[in-house]
């Protein structure tokens, strides 16, 4: 049915306000069950408490709680509870020894004080750490969760509050070492002052234990995710919490501890065997570069992090143009990040457009899109700067102020593009009105800011955005568009508009096959199917489908059909989703890419081709820059143009990869040769080192500016 026939659904707003009435008054009933019983059950601890005469030394407190938060932590988390569990107890003793040194410097009523203060903060850190893993399958920094704090104001309370009430055990766990100590610490764990030289003894004891766990970490087998392969998600798994934050920390206060091999050793070996090969291909078509001489970048510069990025760069070998350079050249380009999308949706009979632009364009059958550990805005992240996000959530914002020369939108923008970009969200969610226009986009529109005066609402779906902002722009060739979308948004229940307008169709085709919440989850990709139906055939209304090419890939896999109660899921309807139980990055984040124009079917029909090696989201600026036939340098971004010769390669922020001839796991350290191959340790240590040096320039690129540094 034409969606303007179809009955209006209820404005977003309403709908949730609904939503959050019914969960208050379940959350009143049920939170009054678990009171009373937890009433009964505090009750009982206080009279078995009274009637004891046992005492606890205070010293020993913040040892026991720190151990005990920790276990608690890797408990309710998802990695093994028995897998390097020395490290967070060594962790965990030194820090709590510590602590305690410190509040025995108090006399007992501060000291006490001081207590209470730092054991609500204790439970306070372990508890949110515990909610975002429980959500996001991922441990964030602070960072990231204090900047994705807009997302709860952008319209997600309903989820913070699932979250915490769903948790509610968990939480009282979390805060029960606090709770025991004001109720009856008193008694229990006095608090007394000691004298310094016992504090001093104190503080050995925790450096020595300290030390045993910095040993251990160092030179055992997790010793890469310690030092050069830190990211935090990972790391909170291994050592534990308290130690992933304090090396976090320790990484972002220091300025000289970025290092860079000064070559890839594979490109080294090879540069000396193809050289004939590499001035054939110069002959033809040439190489994708823009500087030849970094020396001259040198001489103005004593920065030792710019000249180890320099020294990094110009070792790189730049990709080779190929006949697939300037396919493009001239024509308009929509960028469409969407919302949890899937590939599992698409087929011929349900989703016929997203069949014909994933077939009739280029066909990637390995594509991956990495969750990244930051939930939509680092996949927007790596979609359009073509970096590996390894800051959280925080890397999109620490662009605002850099020059983020070549993104698509700033390298189109740059040719006198028309370019604007959209959100039918609010304009402040992950605080896109601080970095979305610095990505290349003269305007940028979502609710709250302007976009509601062209859709007529604040919560458009993905077919009214399309709709109504398309026709601002189809005028005004050449167009560079960015669509940030929210219609598949979790939570999939029932009672939503997407589910009733679509519910029948999807059960038409696809029978049985799957469990209602995912049956609701293809209601509610189908807004965005036939949002890119009603585009497509405007654009062909208006002549104009063969000079406009469309971008599509997804901000990360569907997280929100995961067993977790934050979403109101008591299984994994992710495994049901796919067909199969997932256990490793590239099984969850398989997807596929769509880079479709009309003139593939048409005119380059003998151009379409399938792309089998193994592709991500950071391949798409330098495949795009090069179908465009933009000016650019390939050893300048992490990915690759897939057409091109350079060597296919996935990575990961938590420093698992891909290639051609294998896959591998940094969590486990297990490398999985593909058929055909077998596990060359050479191979796998070459291909560990270029991901550790293209994750750190990543990093450096953000932080210092790089691009700035370069082209002024």
């Amino acid at each position: 049915m034409p969606s303007h026939l179809k009955p209006s659904p209820p404005p977003r707003h309403k709908v949730a306000r609904e939503h959050i009435g019914t969960f208050f008054q379940t959350a009143k009933e049920r939170a009054g069950a678990f009171l009373f019983i937890l009433r009964g059950k505090w009750q009982s601890l206080r009279r078995w408490s009274r009637k004891q005469t046992w005492t606890l030394p205070h010293l020993a407190l913040f040892p026991t709680v720190f151990v005990y938060e920790e276990i608690l932590l890797r408990l309710f988390g998802s990695a093994g509870f028995f897998q390097s569990l020395i490290y967070p107890v060594l962790f965990g003793l030194a820090a709590g020894l510590a602590v305690a040194a410190v509040t025995s410097l108090f006399r007992a009523r501060i000291g006490r004080a001081l207590s209470i203060v730092l054991l609500l903060l204790i439970g306070l850190l372990f508890t949110v750490e515990c909610l975002v893993q429980y959500s996001y399958q991922v441990y964030m920094t602070i960072g990231s969760i204090t900047s994705g704090a807009g997302q709860v104001v952008g319209g997600f309370t309903s989820d913070l509050l699932r979250a915490i009430f769903f948790g509610l055990p968990k939480i009282f766990l979390f805060f029960l070492p606090a709770l025991f100590y004001i109720f009856a610490g008193r008694r229990r764990i006095p608090a007394r002052r000691y004298r310094p030289a016992f504090v001093g003894i104190l503080l050995v004891a925790a450096l020595l234990v300290q030390g045993a766990g910095i040993l251990s970490a160092t030179l055992g087998t997790q010793s890469s995710k310690y030092k050069d392969n830190f990211e935090f998600n990972t790391a909170t798994q291994t050592f534990g919490l308290l130690t992933s934050l304090r090396l976090n920390a320790s990484r972002s206060r220091s300025s000289t501890s970025f290092v860079l091999e000064t070559a890839e050793a594979a490109e080294t070996e090879d540069s000396a065997e193809t050289a004939e090969e590499t001035e054939e291909t110069e002959e033809g078509y040439g190489l994708n570069i823009m500087i030849t001489d970094f020396e001259s970048y040198n001489i103005h510069t004593t920065d030792e992090e710019f000249l180890a990025l320099n020294e990094y760069v110009s070792s790189l070998t730049a990709s080779s143009k190929n006949e697939y350079t300037g396919l493009f050249e001239g024509k308009n380009l929509i960028l469409i990040c969407a919302e949890a999308f899937s590939d599992c949706v698409i087929s011929e009979e349900l989703t016929p457009t997203l069949y014909r632009l994933v077939h009739n364009g280029f066909y990637f059958s390995e594509y991956y899109q990495p969750t990244w550990g930051g939930s939509t805005s680092t996949g927007e992240f790596s979609f359009l700067l073509g970096l590996v996000p390894t800051n959280g959530i925080q890397s999109m914002l620490d662009t605002q102020d850099n020059r983020n020369y070549f993104t698509l939108g700033s390298q189109l923008q740059r040719l006198g593009y028309y370019s604007a970009a959209f959100h039918n969200g609010i304009y402040t969610t992950y605080s896109r009105n601080l970095t979305h226009e610095n990505l290349g986009y003269d305007i940028f529109l979502a609710g709250g800011n302007g976009l509601e005066d062209i859709t007529g609402s604040l919560y458009p779906d993905d077919i009214v955005m399309f709709e109504t902002t398309l026709a601002t722009y189809i005028d005004k060739q050449p167009f560079s568009i960015y669509y940030m979308t929210i219609s598949g948004h979790c939570i999939y229940q029932s009672d939503y508009p997407q589910v009733s307008a679509y519910l029948e169709r999807v059960q038409e085709v696809l029978g049985d096959r799957y469990k209602d919440t995912t049956l609701y989850y293809f209601c509610y990709q189908m807004v965005l199917e036939e949002a890119l139906t009603s585009m497509i055939e405007t654009l062909e209304e208006a002549g104009i489908a063969d000079n406009t090419v469309i971008c599509l890939t997804a901000d990360h896999y569907p997280y929100g059909l995961e067993n977790t109660a934050t979403f109101g899921n008591t299984e994994d309807y992710v495994t049901d989703l796919y067909g199969y139980e997932y256990s490793n990055s590239w099984e969850k984040d398989h997807n596929t890419l769509i880079i479709w124009s009309e003139c593939l079917e048409n005119e380059y029909q003998d151009m379409v081709c399938e792309i089998s090696t193994p592709t991500y989201s950071l391949d798409i600026v330098p495949t795009l820059s090069n179908l465009f036939g933009l000016e650019y340098d390939s050893r300048l971004l992490v990915g690759r143009d897939v057409f091109s010769d350079a060597e296919a390669l996935v990575v990961w922020n938590s420093y698992s990869w891909a290639t051609e001839q294998g896959k591998y796991d940094a969590t486990t350290g297990t490398y999985y040769p593909n058929e055909g191959y077998t596990a060359d340790e050479d191979y796998i240590a070459r291909i560990k080192q270029i991901v550790s040096n293209k994750i750190s320039f990543s990093e450096s690129v953000i932080d210092k500016d790089y691009y700035r540094y370069l082209f002024g």
